[in-house]
């Protein structure tokens, strides 16, 4: 082997080897970290990735998912040409057109649906990734129609939303200055791992941990001072327990509760009902562990709870639950303050960087007069008064009825069905529909049911603005080619006003123009950034400051905290203004199902079902499993490996078994996504919290039986 021949195999860049390092990020998953990517590209391809040294919050590191980016970019199914259905929808038969031919079938169907219908008619969508958002928001009103909707309608938007209930703003845990951390229902060993380094710098300097998980994970073996094993679905007693425990030993914060919170009487007086015997005897906890779990949140202050995206909105009573946990931060006079929970706001595209932009303005330039019209609004209301887009887990019923209108076409881009409740009815609800685009990365099993499909890019192909905590912008360039004909969904979404006929020259005059309008406030532009090596500190940066919000008064009708939320008082539909406890089961559930079923939980080496047809990390769970309790698997007979049958009224699935003493008693979880084995088809489609709309995936009834044909195969 020659010297140049061992440089190539090593993928050493340089001159001899013709191997550059090029500058991206990684946008898999959790849009809070898109952690830094140098991308090692020779001849137009990428050969593999790196982390990124001293960039946010990753700082050099990648997970597997991130460490996949090359496998995921190069699948074997990625689209490379526009295409048009020629078979049955769901049968897969395309033939491939040019852009000009795609666009000129969507500029001719969707306003001819606009005209008979109207712009209501027609439903823009956006999954993952989630950086075109703002774009198509805008686009959907262009057009007239409300029905901006996305996969946020299952994922993290519900605690937007109890947030802006409570306190006006979406706020974070501050846990980098606390000096206990309540971690409730969190890993970040699996989901959040670039926040491991500063819970183990603030565990050495002494921060107390208590986690709150049904399930024993590596936060709780590693970092946990206390773990509270609890009950699925049980979290709201405890929170309420917890109060009781803090106002009958007075560590309340009362200046804090007579000047800044609203309803503490009534919320008081319902806690009441919720001594430590009976809380301990529904949540399965030691009293004494509940007490010290207290003591230690109320009195070793500052005090911060985890924000989780979804783990505990995900169950039938997760609205009312988050409010539950988070109101504790009021009582005890943790919110607002350092080492507590802080109010954030959003600077762009779901993220915080504490400056702000035009990104609302630029979204609701044009906002239709048609928006109580939007998919959801009579059904979940609450939902409606805080989060101004559909209501998705609603669609597939709104379609397959036409109540209270008809829907007759989606422009979709990244639909995944598979992020929904019974997820074969979205598809049954577009195959309904006189007319679906689909824009994809891959050939997923949505596109084809699609009329048209249309070829996206990665993160590496396209360029990007991102922000990231802390006041940090940056601009990514492509770092190679698009595969094949794809384009970024920003430019597709900018042609679109022209193929429509509609009146945004600003939304069409393209991505970066578009970012520039909406930094125009600021010191800095779109150069700046694309000058640097690394994501810059803005100079609008403005460090966080104690009780500021609270001394102005927060953006809430009576302008404090609201333990009892005044916007439920006024809408007179049957909810609880305070946080309140309900059953979290689904009382139509009525069979014989002992087992209680999450859906929801992480595993570190895949999101949703975006790598599970990614060879490499497919390899590391091949199989869709069941992991249960190890004594419940023996005295049902049932081993590691073995196949097994996981079924309620709604569905039935085929997966292994997976024993574990890390699960409690009569508790199973299934990862979703597996085209073969999903999950999401043992949810009952009306198993919705009417506070949110969000799925109760967490808590569901089943049973599992051995399959005794196959069991040892």
């Amino acid at each position: 082997m020659t010297e140049q021949e061992k440089l190539l195999q090593a993928k050493i860049p340089g001159q001899e080897t013709g191997i550059e390092v090029k500058r991206s990020f990684c946008s898999i998953c959790e849009p809070l970290f898109h952690c830094g990517i140098n991308a090692y590209v020779k001849d137009g391809k990428v050969l593999k990735v790196e982390g990124v040294p001293g960039y946010p919050m990753s700082n050099g590191m990648l997970c597997p998912k991130g460490l996949a980016n090359r496998e995921f970019m190069y699948r074997a199914d990625r689209l490379q040409h526009p295409l048009r259905r020629v078979g049955p929808r769901g049968s897969g038969q395309f033939e491939q057109i040019t852009w000009e031919e795609a666009y000129a079938e969507i500029g001719r169907r969707l306003p001819q649906i606009k005209e008979q219908y109207g712009p209501e008619s027609v439903v823009f969508f956006s999954g993952y990734a989630k950086w075109y958002r703002s774009f198509l928001q805008r686009l959907a009103h262009d057009f007239g129609s409300p029905n901006f909707g996305t996969e946020s309608s299952t994922c993290h938007m519900a605690t937007v939303e109890a947030w802006k209930d409570m306190t006006g703003r979406f706020s974070v845990n501050d846990t980098n200055r606390s000096a206990t951390f309540l971690c409730w229902a969190a890993n970040p060993y699996y989901s959040k791992y670039v926040q491991l380094k500063g819970l183990y710098a603030a565990k050495e300097r002494g921060m107390k941990i208590v986690v709150i998980d049904p399930r024993v994970t590596p936060m709780s073996t590693k970092l946990a001072d206390l773990h509270l094993q609890i009950r699925p679905g049980t979290d709201a007693v405890l929170a309420f327990g917890m109060a009781k425990i803090i106002i009958d030993n007075d560590w309340i914060d009362h200046d804090y509760v007579e000047n800044h919170v609203y309803g503490y009487e009534a919320y008081k007086a319902y806690v009441q009902q919720f001594p430590l015997e009976r809380v301990a005897k529904i949540t399965g906890l030691d009293p004494d562990d509940i007490y010290r779990a207290t003591e230690m949140y109320a009195t070793n202050k500052p005090s911060s709870i985890s924000q989780s995206g979804a783990p505990i909105v995900h169950h039938r009573n997760g609205y009312q639950t988050f409010k539950a946990i988070m109101s504790l931060s009021a009582i005890t006079g943790n919110f607002d303050t350092e080492g507590g929970n802080i109010p954030a706001g959003e600077t762009y595209s779901h993220q915080w960087a504490n400056f702000d932009t035009r990104e609302h303005e630029f979204i609701h330039a044009n906002t239709p007069d048609n928006v109580n019209r939007r998919i959801g609004y009579d059904r979940f209301p609450l939902w409606n008064c805080f989060i101004p887009e559909a209501q998705m887990t609603d669609f597939h019923r709104h379609v397959l009825t036409g109540d209270p209108y008809p829907i007759k076409a989606i422009m979709a881009f990244g639909l995944n069905h598979r992020m929904f409740p019974e997820p074969h009815k979205i598809l049954e609800a577009l195959d309904t529909m006189d007319f679906v685009v689909s824009s994809e990365l891959f050939m997923t099993e949505t596109c084809k049911h699609a009329d048209i499909v249309l070829p996206v890019c990665t993160s590496l192909e396209r360029e990007e603005f991102k922000v990231y905590p802390g006041g940090f912008a940056t601009y990514i360039k492509p770092v190679v080619p698009p595969v094949g004909e794809s384009r970024p969904d920003s430019t597709i979404i900018s042609d679109l006003v022209g193929v429509l006929g509609l009146d945004d020259p600003l939304l069409a005059s393209g991505y970066r123009k578009c970012v520039d309008w909406m930094l125009q406030d600021l010191h800095f532009t779109v150069e700046d950034c694309l000058a640097a090596d690394l994501p810059i500190r803005v100079p609008d940066f403005k460090p966080y400051v104690g009780r500021e919000y609270t001394n102005r008064g927060y953006d809430t009708p009576t302008g404090k905290f609201e333990l009892s939320s005044y916007t439920v008082e006024q809408l007179n539909c049957g909810f609880s203004p305070i946080p309140d406890y309900e059953d979290p089961y689904d009382p139509e559930q009525t069979g014989d199902y002992p087992f209680t079923l999450s859906v929801g939980a992480r595993l570190p080496f895949v999101l949703h079902s975006r790598l599970h047809d990614v060879p490499w990390t497919r390899s590391l769970r091949p199989d869709p499993m069941v992991d249960m309790n190890e004594d419940d698997a023996a005295a049902m007979g049932i081993e590691l490996n073995d196949w097994v049958w996981v079924e309620n009224e709604t569905g039935r699935i085929h997966v292994r078994a997976n024993p574990s003493s890390k699960m409690m008693p009569g508790m199973l979880q299934i990862y979703h996504g597996y085209k073969e084995a999903d999950a999401n088809e043992l949810v009952p489609e009306a198993h919705l919290d009417e506070y949110s709309g969000y799925p109760g995936y967490n808590c569901v009834r089943c049973r599992i039986i051995r399959d005794e044909e196959v069991s040892h195969s």
